[in-house]
């Protein structure tokens, strides 16, 4: 799951053909444009996708050919799309009912896309996947009002990476299971030191509600409406601002450096960083240092974090979702995915692909970790204009990080330009 964030304009044509699956959805339109032909067990079916280059490309189309190894009459092209450009493209892709039959689709931007999707239950039950073979945060998190609209991949609770090194070095024992937020505060106050931090956060989303969550227990959603301004909310947020603004243990973050978080990270300079298993492998080739991984930190109630992940659906429009769907099976079987696992590009959705994805990572306490943040996890359920909600988080969120407005003033400048968001 990649986490960069759209450019300015790119997000208001995001947000726009969003606007557009509205309308689309509103009239039950798309079923009879666009889409492959052919049947079940014969077609040429496209796969839209974001790539990241001509290696990821490659890499992923490896995936789209387990569809023609497993069924010799149905083949898979993928077409790629960098991630900054894929949200407003399939927006708009779907939105006319011209889309390729096969969607890459995030879980927290599932709801906003939902509408132009089919669901996947009777498919599901019709060629026998089976969800229990599944994590099941991801899969809960990639259902709209409890339909299936994405097979998932990956997933992954959020948890924290942290500088082995930096944390010997200043005599900070390893986090583990359990560690509280009191001794998270403790250690990254004592990493704090000579122009480093203890941690480096930004304001995306799934960052957001993970502290949120863990510090207060509080959820952006009540009965699927923005619930950014109640107490609890605000309180868990503004303990989250506070470890810029007044701990002084993570840095101001400069507004439109996409990559801030990590290069932090990366570079040395903060010790800890707040990020996703699919992200682990990639980092640990990064750095020069001994990477850890430990859970979230624990609040009053516990520790509590997010899951996300991605999958693949199917557009209304299609015109052989049979012959997509024995695709998707495919491309989410346990072969692919060890495969994937085993060369560090995603931390399998499917639980069967999880040794590999531990052995290529070969990082000590890795499975421990995530074993019990995936316990204390639950999917991030949004709303249909999380897109908007998460272009203001950016925005105002990084104000009150660095101090510019009050976080609670911020959250309702996020509300009320959001709206509802049922």
């Amino acid at each position: 799951m990649n986490g960069t964030r759209v450019r300015t304009r790119r997000r208001l044509v995001a947000a726009a053909a969003v606007l557009a699956l509205g309308i689309l959805s509103a009239c039950g339109g798309g079923n009879d444009a666009g889409g492959e032909s052919g049947s079940a067990d014969k077609a040429d079916l496209t796969w839209q996708f974001w790539v990241g280059g001509t290696e990821d490309q490659a890499a992923w189309q490896k995936v789209a050919d387990q569809a023609h190894t497993d069924h010799a009459g149905i083949t898979v092209k993928l077409q790629g799309t960098d991630w900054n450009s894929y949200w407003s493209k399939i927006g708009t892709l779907l939105a006319s009912g011209k889309a390729p039959c096969i969607i890459g689709m995030q879980s927290l931007r599932t709801a906003s896309y939902a509408g132009a999707m089919l669901p996947l239950d009777d498919l599901m039950s019709k060629y026998g996947l089976k969800a229990e073979d599944f994590d099941k945060p991801i899969m809960d998190g990639l259902k709209v009002d409890g339909k299936q609209i994405a097979i998932p991949y990956d997933s992954g609770p959020m948890v924290i990476f942290y500088n082995r090194d930096a944390f010997k070095a200043a005599g900070v024992a390893d986090p583990k299971p359990g560690w509280t937020m009191d001794e998270f505060k403790a250690a990254a106050k004592k990493l704090t030191a000579a122009g480093k931090t203890g941690l480096v956060t930004t304001p995306g989303d799934l960052g957001v509600t993970s502290w949120v969550r863990t510090l207060t227990g509080a959820e952006p959603l009540a009965d699927g409406k923005l619930n950014l301004t109640d107490p609890k909310f605000v309180e868990g947020f503004q303990g989250w601002a506070d470890f810029v603004r007044t701990d002084k243990i993570a840095p101001q973050v400069p507004s439109g450096a996409t990559d801030f978080e990590t290069t932090q990270f990366t570079s040395g300079k903060a010790a800890m960083q707040l990020n996703g298993p699919w992200s682990l492998i990639d980092t640990k080739g990064k750095v020069k240092f001994k990477l850890g991984v430990a859970p979230i930190p624990a609040g009053p109630d516990g520790s509590k974090t997010y899951t996300a992940g991605s999958g693949f659906g199917i557009a209304r429009s299609c015109k052989t979702p049979d012959a997509a769907f024995q695709a998707i099976m495919s491309m989410t079987s346990e072969k692919p995915l060890t495969t994937l696992a085993a060369a560090g590009r995603a931390y399998p959705a499917r639980t069967a692909a999880h040794p590999a994805w531990f052995t290529a990572a070969g990082i000590d306490g890795a499975k421990e970790t995530l074993d019990y943040a995936s316990e204390n996890s639950i999917p991030l359920v949004t709303s249909k204009n999380w897109v908007k909600v998460s272009d203001l988080l950016t925005r105002f969120g990084t104000q009150a990080l660095n101090g510019e407005v009050p976080p609670d003033q911020a959250l309702k400048t996020i509300q009320d330009q959001a709206g509802a968001g049922s």
